[in-house]
Parts: C-alpha cells; structure tokens; sequence
C-alpha cells in the first residue's frame, strides 16, 4: 500500500512540474475516483452446476492523469479490493490501470490496461458472468471504438494471461457492434458480438492449446407502452477445440430470448436458453495435468450455459438507477435460474460510484 502511495505521489509531482512546460497544449490534470460494492449470494442446493456460496467485496479505484489537444488522455490508476469478512489482509488484491486514450465524437481507442466499463457492446453473461465482470474488470491490450447515428462497432484485444512458470498464456478477442434500422426513434435494432479465446501453454504445460469461439447475432427492438420493453433474440454458435485431445472442433450452440419491462428503475426480465451445453470442457477430464477439466480458467461466463439438459432460465425481478448526475448507480435484484433439473435462486447487490474532476491547467496570459 505504500508503494502505491509513493508512485501515485510522484506521478502528480510530475504532472505539476509539466505545466509550464506544457501550458500551451491546452492541458488539464483529471482525478477521479471509482467505488464498487458487490454482494452476490446464491442458493443453488440441488443443482449439479452451481455452488451455493455468498461473495461479498468492494473495490476502490483512484486515478489520476493528465488531457491534452481535448482528445488525448494518459492516465494511472490502481483498482484495490476488499473482501469482506477477511481480515487477514487490509488490501485482498490490487491490480493497476495504466493506459493512453484518443477519444472524439465518433471515435475511442485506448491502449495499455483500462476499465472494461469502456466496451459498449452486449457481451451478455455467456462471454462475461456478473462476477467475473466485478472481479476481471480490465482489458489488457487495445480497443478501437466507432460510433456513428445508427449504432457502433469496436473490437479489443485482452492479454490477460502471461506465458510463464506460474501462469498459462491466454488471450481473447471481442467485437461487438449494433445497427438500428430506423435511425430516429431507435426502436428496431441489430447487431452480434463474438470472442475469440486462445488458451495456450506455460513453462510447465507444453503443446495444450484451446480454442473458445463464440459468434452471437442477435436482432431486438424497443418500444413503450406504459413500460419500456426491449426485447431481443439471440443465435449462439461456439467452436471449441482442445488441440492435445481433439482433432476436430466441437460445435455446441442454441438460441436464447431476453425481454425486459422497466418502468421508473423496477425492472422485470426473462433470459431464456435453449441449447447444447456450452461449456463443454468445463468439468470433463482431458488430460492428466487436468484431470478435472479446465474450469473458469477456460469459460468466463455464467456456469449455468454448461447444462446439459438443454434449457437455462434465468428470471429477475428488481431495481436498476442512477441519482445525483449519475454518480451513483444501483443495481439489486433476486433471479430465479433454472438448470433444466431445479431450481436456484440469486440475489445481487451492486452500488457503484463514478467521481471525476478537471483541473485546467492551462497558464492565464
């Protein structure tokens, strides 16, 4: 923690130091703050999926950085969590940001390691559970982001796994875009979003590589009669293939039907999965060094895509704002998930807080 202190120190001395030099490039210093708190309990007794547990934990990002010409950022930052209940450590993990971003009107790209809150498009909770969105916030690599009149598209790169003794290499590419038919009112809409995941080798762990694709279209609309609804249908298609074990790849996929009705923050939705089992490595053995399969390390998204009783369920009903300027975001609800066996259930607390402010620093003639 001192040493986060110390670097954070010397990076706003610097800052300081740089405005007389830099005055004329229209600079401003940025300091901000993120705060998270996510509490997720799940009672899942009965089911041969999920595991009944309780994760509870807050995360708090400060940052710090410096905008030039308006469209130009470099910024630091440290995401630090607590988890609750442990008090063994005053810091559970932290982990840094450390990125360079162009930002205009239609255009986003950033480099280095950033906040996935920058990805626009709809990944859903195949390619991203809701823990593992609180947990591995950042993207490790690149993103370039268009956004015109009738939608956006963008694409990143997340090397978010190093090739070393400890540590398998792995890598994931996303791309998401939508496209509103009618260019008004928004209320006809299409669009996809893909991953394309490389799960490669370490030093220990020779010629053991798996391929995790996913292709999502999807086509929805939105419209208002008293509620807001949107309503939206999914084809998934995956092609997975364990290049030590497999010649060819597997190719499990299904449809999915997500509706939603919101009326002042209350919201009711449905997401309903018909399908193969989508995580088809997760448990099976494939080989002595995994004799249990390869787990969250290979699949990101929600366990219940992994059924293989062909139907996932996923009901929630709850309450999803913001106040004060959009500083402060809540998001609560209870699911009721069904397996194709039984039923579980999950109830989720999410409060965030987004603070920002800009010093000019530019010298006054």
């Amino acid at each position: 923690m001192k040493r986060i202190t110390r670097l954070l120190l010397v990076v706003f001395i610097s800052l300081v130091q740089a405005m007389s030099v830099a005055a004329q490039e229209d600079m401003k210093l940025l300091v901000g703050a993120d705060f998270d708190t996510y509490f997720d309990n799940r009672e899942y007794a009965g089911s041969d999926i999920g595991i009944s547990q309780t994760i509870f934990s807050s995360r708090l990002t400060p940052t710090i950085g410096v905008e030039w010409n308006r469209h130009n950022r470099l910024m630091l930052g440290v995401d630090m969590w607590s988890n609750h209940g442990d008090d063994t450590k005053f810091i559970s993990k932290a982990r840094p940001q450390l990125y360079y971003q162009f930002d205009n009107n239609k255009v986003t790209a950033a480099a280095g390691i950033f906040s996935r809150e920058k990805l626009m498009g709809d990944y859903t909770e195949l390619i991203f559970s809701d823990s593992v969105r609180f947990f591995e916030n950042r993207v490790n690599g690149f993103m370039g982001q268009y956004r015109g009149r009738r939608g956006f598209v963008e694409l990143s790169l997340d090397w978010y796994g190093m090739y070393s003794e400890a540590s398998r290499e792995k890598f994931r590419i996303l791309s998401a875009g939508r496209y509103y038919f009618d260019n008004y009112h928004r209320r006809f809409y299409g669009g996809y979003a893909m991953q394309m995941g490389h799960y490669a080798g370490s030093e220990n762990i020779q010629g053991c590589v798996v391929d995790n694709i996913i292709v999502m279209p999807h086509v929805g609309a939105r419209f208002t009669a008293f509620f807001d609804f949107d309503v939206s249908l999914h084809y998934i298609q995956t092609m997975q293939r364990d290049r030590a074990n497999e010649e060819s790849f597997s190719m499990p996929g299904g449809g999915m039907l997500r509706a939603r009705m919101e009326k002042w923050g209350v919201f009711l939705e449905e997401q309903l999965y018909v399908g193969d089992n989508l995580q088809p490595y997760y448990s099976t053995f494939r080989s002595d060094s995994f004799p249990y399969g390869y787990g969250g390390d290979l699949y990101a998204g929600e366990r219940f895509f992994g059924t293989d009783d062909g139907v996932y369920s996923n009901t929630k009903v709850g309450y999803n704002r913001k106040f004060f300027d959009s500083t402060l975001h809540v998001n609560a609800f209870i699911a009721m998930q069904y397996d194709g066996q039984v039923w579980g259930t999950k109830q989720m607390v999410q409060l965030s807080v987004r603070l920002n402010k800009n010093i000019d620093l530019q010298q006054k003639r």
